[in-house]
């Protein structure tokens, strides 16, 4: 360190190091050159000199290089291609640009939905916006083509707006192109001004890096500008990079609807990018299509928008509409896949066996049963193989659909079995059944009756859920469950219900066995959410498990309930907050009539009760039973609200309460308030037999 402050220290080699790194042109060359120096020069303050010296030689070298390819690049152009770059770069300098606008679709009914704009070079050479883009790249003129297409297309879109009728106008950018300050501030002022029609049009293969395309998205998104995706599928596409870019429209690129209706390829792979899309609340385009069977093809497999040739080719004018004939054969084409004439969906015919093994490698997607009128459909299956199959009925239909060791699974917010309006439908089951990420939904105007010998599990995992019935919104119709085998209902989401709706309906349970597994903030087992309740189960065996914040195993969380339990077993498992085994909640009243049944509620939480109106009056009645309620909690009562009378009356029965808990639960259950004969009653609190009653 001494030397090196010393006034005599020689810096001569600094020089050197600086001339030899202006000869550089490799990085191999560096490396070496900076190692010769850090073997001759090992000092502290060397070191960081070095280090800077390498930094420098590294951008050196790029410039170099970069600048040497693009040189080499120029050199090795013929003639005519000097003269094609001479005439871009004139029409760059002079904005010589015109733009024809393609329209975009709706693949439903053929209405114009956009534009597309597209560049066309004014030049007598006759040169392609392809023939522009790569001489400007070659020239670092990039940037000025992506001033002039925004500038120029926000343009014409602020002098002919009317023409455009409101209509979005996809605009294509060059997003890797960074524009000088002032050039990025005019073109954000006209986006800003336009952003309800703009929509920014990018290819998926941008160079751009993640940090940039964050910026870039936030800055659109700010501005409420949409962005599009253009050439999805060309290249090296995958799901990782659309999920890179998640943008309000994706355009299929050409290449995968080329003849698409001749490659099952190529239909697959369209067919799993749009069920992305709609997955992700993403509009699909199908950009390219030239004929009528690619239409054909593309319409069935589900696109949102169509582009191309055969609907209407680029023109300089704003058409309002394109040809009628062609409108008439979307919808005709549309109507179709809505009638499920198509590779997704299969209509059943009346007392066909449906195989879905069959079914399944062809890219079916859902059976639609009552198409073709009223009757009985079997569907089978391979219990260990998941089809990936749901089903729906038609209006009006009535009929049985037989499921034979079936294994069907939904997709995002749809039902495993989505049953129509005005429906009378018996779901029978034979051997074991499976529904995954969907239950089966019972509009309000249909009856639903589930019966057979078999089992059906049915396994939830969403934000709001239902496993039989209807939305936590909703009502349902009227449900009748007459099956000898297992029911079986998982559940894990914020609010729902296993048996039931949000707003109730109509639940005759008249046999079967029933296991439902709940989680979530707020659950009920069977009943309704918000409804009042009236159920009557009998002749069946009910065993639950739930965990929730809030939940009733049988009845309802809001409004009041008359429920009654006859010639049934069940045993309850519950633990969270505010709970109740057999009642309400929040409702003003809960009558219970259990008749010649066993009970055994198990309860753990902060605010409970095992039967009762949790926050109003109960009346319980008990016939021939046997009755076992375990509750444990700071504030919480083994039977009985807190703000009504409870009253209990029971006639050859043996029931016995045993409460944990810190409340006052003498205040709540009094004895006058209880009626028993033939049996015995016993309240044990705290350990303690607080309570005897015999007779």
């Amino acid at each position: 360190m001494e030397q090196q402050h010393n006034e005599n220290y020689d810096i001569s080699w600094i020089h050197e190091l600086l001339g030899d790194i202006l000869k550089l042109s490799t990085d191999k060359e560096r490396s070496l050159l900076i190692e010769k120096y850090s073997n001759e020069h090992k000092g502290e303050i060397e070191g960081v000199i070095l280090t800077d010296a390498d930094n420098i030689a590294e951008m050196l070298v790029r410039i170099r290089n970069y600048t040497g390819i693009v040189n080499h690049k120029l050199m090795s152009l013929s003639d005519n291609e000097k003269a094609e770059l001479e005439e871009t770069e004139r029409i760059i300098d002079e904005n010589q640009f015109d733009y024809y606008f393609q329209p975009i679709v709706n693949a439903k009914d053929g209405e114009i939905y956009s534009y597309e704009a597209l560049m066309r070079p004014k030049s007598s050479l006759k040169l392609s916006p392809l023939h522009i883009l790569k001489y400007a790249g070659l020239v670092n003129r990039l940037p000025d083509i992506e001033r002039g297409t925004f500038l120029n297309v926000l343009g014409i879109i602020d002098l002919r707006k009317s023409e455009f009728m409101g209509r979005y106008v996809f605009i294509n950018s060059i997003p890797e192109a960074k524009l000088e300050a002032e050039d990025y501030r005019k073109v954000t002022k006209m986006l800003l001004k336009h952003a309800d029609v703009a929509v920014v049009e990018m290819t998926e293969q941008s160079e751009i890096d993640d940090e940039s395309l964050e910026s870039l998205k936030e800055r659109y998104k700010n501005m409420g500008v949409k962005m599009a995706i253009d050439d999805y599928g060309s290249g090296y596409s995958n799901v990782g990079n659309l999920l890179r870019y998640m943008p309000n429209f994706v355009k299929i690129d050409r290449s995968l609807l080329h003849e698409i209706h001749t490659s099952p390829k190529k239909r697959h792979f369209v067919r799993e990018i749009i069920q992305f899309c709609h997955d992700n609340d993403i509009l699909a385009l199908a950009e390219g299509v030239e004929t009528a069977d690619e239409l054909h093809t593309v319409i069935l497999l589900g696109a949102d928008l169509i582009q191309g040739y055969f609907t209407s080719r680029p023109a300089p004018e704003i058409i309002e509409s394109i040809p009628d004939d062609i409108k008439q054969l979307i919808k005709r084409y549309n109507q179709e896949r809505e009638e499920g004439i198509g590779q997704q969906v299969y209509l059943a015919d009346s007392a066909e066996r449906v195989l879905l093994d069959r079914l399944a490698p062809s890219g079916i997607k859902c059976i639609v049963v009552g198409a073709n009128g009223n009757g009985d459909v079997i569907v089978e299956g391979d219990p260990s193989v998941d089809s990936q199959i749901r089903i729906e009925t038609r209006k009006g239909f009535c009929g049985r659909i037989i499921l034979e060791n079936s294994w069907l699974t939904s997709i995002k917010n749809k039902p495993c079995i989505d049953i129509g309006e005005e429906n009378d439908i018996t779901v029978v089951l034979i051997g074991d059944n499976k529904l995954d990420l969907g239950g089966i939904r019972v509009p309000e105007s249909s009856k639903f009756t589930l019966s057979g010998d078999g089992r059906l599990e049915i396994n939830l995992d969403d934000k709001d859920y239902y496993g039989i019935g209807n939305g936590v919104g909703l009502l349902h119709g009227e449900l009748v469950f007459e099956q000898s085998g297992r029911l079986t209902v998982n559940s894990n989401g914020k609010t729902g219900i296993a048996i039931g709706s949000g707003n109730g309906g109509i639940i005759r349970i008249n046999s079967g066995q029933y296991r439902l597994n709940l989680q979530g903030d707020v659950a009920v087992g069977i009943g309704a959410l918000y409804a009042s309740t009236k159920l009557c189960i009998h002749d069946c065996d009910i065993g639950m498990e739930m965990t929730s914040a809030r939940g009733t195993a049988i009845g309802n969380i809001g409004r009041s309930n008359d429920i009654s339990l006859y010639k049934t077993s069940a045993k309850i498992f519950m633990s969270g907050i505010e709970l109740v085994g057999i009642g309400t909640l929040d409702g003003e009243t809960s009558k219970l009539s259990l008749k010649e049944a066993s009970c055994f509620v198990n309860i753990k939480g902060e605010r409970c009760s095992a039967v009762a109106a949790l926050e109003g009056k109960s009346d319980i009645v008990v016939e021939q039973a046997a009755v076992r309620l375990t509750v444990e909690g700071k504030q919480s009562l083994g039977i009985g609200g807190f703000t009504g009378a409870t009253s209990i009356t029971q006639t050859d029965a043996n029931t016995h309460i045993i409460l944990n808990s810190a409340a006052n639960a003498e205040k709540f259950l009094k004895r006058e308030n209880i009626d028993s004969s033939h049996g015995k009653f016993i309240f044990t609190l705290n350990g303690t037999d607080n309570l005897v009653i015999e007779g």
